[in-house]
């Protein structure tokens, strides 16, 4: 039960971060349903528009989802083998920095692993800050093919 209890929580803490860590498109939706309200959605832009919007979401979701879980996974690994607790917040790679800098632990394979965990989170973030970036392209490419479609 203490297990179930557990995952939930963990599970809770992931869905209650997703949004936090996500480029927040609410307002470029909103736009898009602006525009979209007074355009045939049926034309050939107003279906490429749509698919470019789903595109983008799909392309957040995936990061997002990599992201969190990759990094959390790199960065709970680098804490427990410093002799941390594992992190459940936003400032995760901070707090490897600064348990890298003043360790609990003196075993030297825990530390040069926990360096090596260190620089795999350094290089995760990137690939995830470009598929961000992918998303907010595409999510700009389909605001402005709903604008070429035709009125209704």
């Amino acid at each position: 039960m203490k297990f179930v209890k557990t995952l939930f929580a963990c599970s809770f803490a992931l869905m209650m971060a997703l949004p936090a860590v996500a480029h927040d498109f609410s307002e470029d939706i909103a736009r898009y349903n602006q525009v979209a309200a007074t355009k045939k959605l049926d034309s050939k832009e107003a279906i490429a528009a749509r698919v470019a919007l789903e595109r983008s979401q799909g392309i957040m979701d995936q990061a997002d989802i990599k992201m969190l879980l990759r990094i959390r996974s790199l960065t709970n690994s680098a804490l427990r083998d410093l002799g941390e607790q594992p992190a459940f917040l936003s400032s995760e790679l901070k707090r490897v920095e600064a348990a890298l800098a003043n360790p609990k632990t003196t075993d030297a394979a825990k530390l040069a692993k926990a360096r090596a965990t260190y620089q795999a989170l350094l290089a995760e973030k990137p690939a995830y800050d470009a598929l961000e970036n992918e998303g907010i392209e595409s999510m700009k490419q389909a605001l402005k093919l709903i604008e070429t479609a035709p009125n209704k």
